[in-house]
């Protein structure tokens, strides 16, 4: 076990799953000492339905706990925590860390790999495999395909972390093809035959062992002419030889053999069911399935068990195809009934994707329609909204439109798909549906009254979104009047809601209060991530109020629900995390918000929730302004807009935004960038205030007084400043007071400028704020050394630290000049280019040494290169 991955690629029939359980029984048994022995090869055998990350990664830690059932336990919670489709990273950390802690060497197989498609598996896989622990100790990861999985085999390869098996490695050679034919399955044949079917099979096992089931149906005197007839490629011999070997099986074997084919995975409980007549008896010529799935297996007869107890088996892919084909020329009336009769046996035993998955092949709508609604809320918390979305986009519209369930499903996948109108549309069509049903007994209207309350949900989420709030107020209360009280999953969905619309009303308290009733209703019935983004909701309030502690406490309490038992994340605790990581930059601990928002941004970006990754990559941005990575802000900016335009995000997070965008123009000298953003933001002074959207304007306001427009900023600060007092936003206050004071500094009115600082910092003293005086650099010093206030003089203190790090921000001709002198030009060329004095190179290059702190050229270019200014 020297390599982390062993890949096995070969074409179907090169017994690729034989040799890997030669392989464990063989080979494993021996890796540790008898006394502390435990299984040593996990096997997974996958099938298209594992191209669901969720359902994959479940099967996955299944498997490797057949190792120990505690390996990867805190890894299938977090699985189970998500509402979303979980990418890894997070849960593979965890993985890797239980990995890790096993003494002994083991593997796990992924057989059949090549029906994986989904290329969220295949770079969580790479993760997984990049982390796991060297050899020889821990897991290697066997992965045997028919084709070379989609993984870096050529960067392992030359690390010496790849071991590769294929087709010509598996071929069987002469002497190999002699032991297997004349040993294992007691043939005589002579060298020359051997060397005969070894020569036209291409040591092709499959073909091999079909030629020899062939030979021994056959007298003696005629093998030599069936092997010198014996040509053709592999399709045609499987064809040739599988039809020799149905023939010759009796006619029991032949009907089990067929009937049988539809099925993925064969048991005795599931054969017999298939096998089952209409009138419910066994056919009499059909003997007991247990029976015949031990002849098979004993008879080699292309059948691959799939655990170690044989309940579980599977077909030889070829073999099956074959037999598949054969039952749809045969009976082709019967291809239905069985898939039905699959079907209706995996709903008895609850196995919810094959039953739906067989009765699709039945065409039987009605059926699926009432499989898929009893189902799906079990989908919708097993975070599988793939899964259910494929599901009811593949039956008829005309089947979905007369089921409203079907439609309130269809609309909450639609909403995480990010499908809103579509979603809209399913909302009314389930409300049409309710216009015109008739009274009924007190159960339906139940059903009914239940329906309308889910479908209030969704509608007031969707408003919220395109910011109607009279109509959130008035769907979410309505949704809370129809639920009943213990269906607190969907009740504190639709508080979320009604905290939205308290929120763009600008009732901070009411939403306060709101997403607290909606944690305690998650909490109460099992549902920790609901609570958990509810409370994150809650401390966005109080940070809206300025208590900023109390906000800190609430966002540990929802970053202890998304943590493990032993304190690894689930991927849901990336928004708490981020919104830590604020906290931490406004109180000027940089080293610690920028660990909480890194980590913030990977478990949001694993999560797959697009507005929470842009408000964790907004997050980023403010930490990396506050520690002058100008480059890095940059750059997390545009990933930022780059996720915001491939898909709809709040509105609200391009406020987030632009003034991170504005702040790092203003911070490296870019004025005419803000020059063109008040150009072309399409906000004005005049527009009407939004609660959800403040922000906006204040980033205006602070444009306006970058470019000099002094008046027309008091103006809007001053109108804003009315509408965050009475909200009760001493937040946004405090931004509004101190960009007054900084109006009227620019201004020359000491007085009123002095006065509107006094007003902020009286505000911002009880939540300790500091960065948010301290980003406002050298103007903002000179009036707090002015301030008689001791909280002025604390914050003096702070600015003592970081005042090495700030610069004076470089004029546009500055920025010119850096950037002719990084092409390597001379002054003289420089002055050339500009069509300036060399003397005015000189004091352009006298400003930017001093600027940058730097005393050479060289040192210059070096230091604007940190900063990201080009």
């Amino acid at each position: 076990m020297s390599r982390r991955v062993i890949v096995i690629s070969a074409p179907a029939g090169f017994g690729k799953t034989t040799l890997l359980a030669e392989f464990g029984t063989h080979i494993m048994a021996d890796a540790v000492p008898a006394a502390r022995r435990s299984p040593q090869l996990c096997w997974l055998s996958l099938d298209e339905f594992d191209n669901d990350p969720v359902r994959f990664w479940i099967h996955f830690i299944a498997a490797l706990q057949k190792k120990g059932p505690e390996l990867g336990s805190d890894a299938l919670a977090m699985l189970q925590a998500s509402p979303q489709v979980p990418p890894t990273e997070a849960m593979l950390t965890s993985l890797i860390n239980d990995i890790a802690g096993e003494p002994d060497a083991f593997a796990l197989v992924l057989d059949d790999y090549h029906l994986i498609t989904a290329q969220t598996i295949h770079d969580a896989l790479e993760f997984l495999i990049l982390h796991l622990p060297p050899p020889p100790t821990g897991l290697t990861l066997i992965v045997a395909s028919r084709t070379d999985p989609p993984l870096p085999l050529s960067r392992w390869r030359v690390q010496e972390e790849l071991l590769e098996l294929r087709a010509v490695d598996l071929a069987f050679s002469a002497a190999e093809t002699a032991v297997y034919l004349n040993s294992t399955t007691g043939l005589t044949l002579s060298n020359p035959e051997v060397a005969a079917l070894t020569a036209r099979t291409e040591g092709w096992i499959a073909g091999l062992q079909m030629a020899a089931l062939s030979i021994q149906k056959r007298s003696p005197e005629t093998v030599p002419d069936f092997i010198r007839s014996f040509t053709g490629s592999h399709y045609y011999i499987l064809d040739y030889l599988t039809e020799e070997v149905l023939q010759r099986q009796p006619p029991h074997i032949q009907t089990f053999l067929l009937y049988t084919s539809i099925l993925k995975r064969l048991s005795a409980p599931l054969c017999d069911a298939l096998l089952k007549d209409e009138g419910g008896g066994m056919k009499d010529e059909i003997h007991p399935s247990s029976l015949i799935l031990h002849n098979l297996e004993q008879a080699n007869l292309f059948i691959v068990p799939l655990d170690d107890e044989r309940c579980w088996y599977r077909y030889h892919h070829l073999f099956a195809d074959l037999l598949r084909t054969r039952l749809t020329a045969t009976w082709p009336e019967r291809v239905p009934i069985l898939h039905q009769r699959a079907s209706a046996w995996y709903e008895t035993a609850d196995s919810t994707e094959e039953a739906i998955a067989h009765a699709f092949k039945t065409e039987d709508y009605e059926r699926i329609a009432r499989l898929v609604e009893k189902y799906a809320w079990n989908m919708l918390h097993q975070s599988k909204y793939n899964t259910l979305f494929a599901w009811i986009e593949a039956l008829p519209t005309a089947v979905v439109q007369t089921r409203p369930w079907l439609c309130v499903y269809q609309s909450w996948t639609h909403h995480w798909a990010g499908l809103r109108e579509e979603g809209e549309a399913c909302l009314r069509t389930a409300e049409e549906w309710l216009a015109r049903a008739s009274s009924a007994n007190a159960e339906e209207m139940a059903d009914r009254q239940l329906i309308a309350g889910y479908i209030a949900t969704v509608r007031a989420h969707y408003a919220l979104t395109h910011e109607e709030i009279p109509r959130v107020l008035e769907q979410a209360q309505k949704a809370l009047r129809l639920l009943p009280p213990d269906d607190y999953f969907t009740r504190s969905t639709a508080g979320v809601a009604l905290g939205g619309a308290y929120w763009g009303v600008g009732d901070s308290v009411q939403a306060e209060q709101t997403y607290a009733e909606c944690a305690s209703n998650a909490l109460l019935g099992g549902y920790p991530y609901r609570a958990s983004s509810a409370l994150c909701y809650q401390g966005m309030q109080q940070v809206k109020q300025a208590r900023l502690r109390q906000a800190q406490e609430t966002f540990e309490e929802a970053l202890a629900l998304a943590t493990g038992l032993e304190g690894s994340y689930f991927p849901n605790a990336g928004y708490p995390l981020a919104k830590l990581g604020e906290l931490a930059c406004e109180w000027d601990d940089l080293a610690m918000a920028r660990q909480y928002v890194d980590q913030g941004v990977a478990l949001c970006t694993q999560l797959g929730h697009v507005d929470l990754m842009a408000e964790a990559l907004v997050a980023l941005a403010r930490v990396q302004l506050a520690q002058q990575e100008f480059g890095g802000a940059a750059d997390t900016i545009q990933q930022a807009d780059r996720l915001a335009q491939s898909s709809k995000v709040d509105p609200w997070i391009y406020c987030w935004m632009d003034d991170c965008r504005l702040r790092l123009w203003l911070a490296t000298g870019r004025r005419d960038e803000v020059v063109y953003w008040i150009e072309t933001c399409g906000l004005s002074l005049d527009d009407p205030f939004s609660y959800h959207y403040d922000l906006h304007h204040i980033n205006l306001a602070r444009a306006l007084v970058a470019v000099g427009r002094l008046d027309e900023a008091l103006g809007l600060l001053g109108r804003l400043l009315v509408a965050a007092e009475t909200a009760v936003w001493h937040h946004e206050a405090i931004k509004i007071l101190k960009l007054q004071a900084l109006t009227y500094q620019a201004k020359g009115d000491d007085g009123e400028a002095l006065a509107a600082l006094g007003r902020a910092l009286a505000l911002a003293e009880p939540g300790g704020y500091v960065r948010s005086f301290v980003d406002e650099r050298e103007p903002m010093a000179e009036l707090l050394r002015e301030h008689p206030s001791s909280y002025a003089s604390k914050l003096l203190a702070a600015w003592g630290v970081n005042n090495a790090a700030l610069i004076e921000p470089l004029s546009q001709r500055e920025l010119e000049v850096l950037q002719l002198l990084a092409d390597g030009l001379s002054n003289k060329a420089i002055a050339q280019t500009l069509i300036i004095a060399a003397s005015t190179v000189k004091k352009h290059l006298k400003n930017i040494y001093q600027k940058l702190n730097v005393h050479s050229r060289t040192e210059a270019i070096a230091r604007a290169r940190e900063l990201g200014l080009f």
